[in-house]
């Protein structure tokens, strides 16, 4: 269940007094070009190593790969979209520790 999306949302009023529900989500903030930048990483992804294969990796893998792709990016290599994988992989860790998953110590 996702927090402030049911149906017993309080209503609000808008200034063209329209009525809708109260969410406390600001989704058109998101940058649409990030986003599918991170969809065909996704994709890319989903092809190589099969869709939700990321939900059986470890939280830390998803770190390490997160950091790797950042330091890449910041040493100035362009032979990959680098910041698109780090979105992904910040979203795979986050998407992990939501589903209940904990930070592995690394001699686990």
């Amino acid at each position: 269940m996702l927090e402030g999306m049911g149906p017993d949302q309080p209503t609000i009023i808008t200034k063209n007094g329209a009525g809708m529900s109260d969410i406390p989500y600001r989704m058109d903030l998101l940058d649409a070009r990030a986003l599918m930048a991170a969809a065909q990483v996704l994709h890319t992804g989903a092809e190589k190593y099969g869709a939700g294969n990321w939900r059986d990796l470890p939280i830390r893998d998803h770190l390490n790969h997160l950091l790797a792709h950042t330091f890449a990016y910041l040493a100035g290599d362009d032979q990959d979209d680098h910041l698109s994988h780090v979105l992904c992989r910040a979203l795979f860790a986050l998407g992990c520790e939501l589903d209940g998953k904990k930070l592995e110590l690394e001699s686990e």
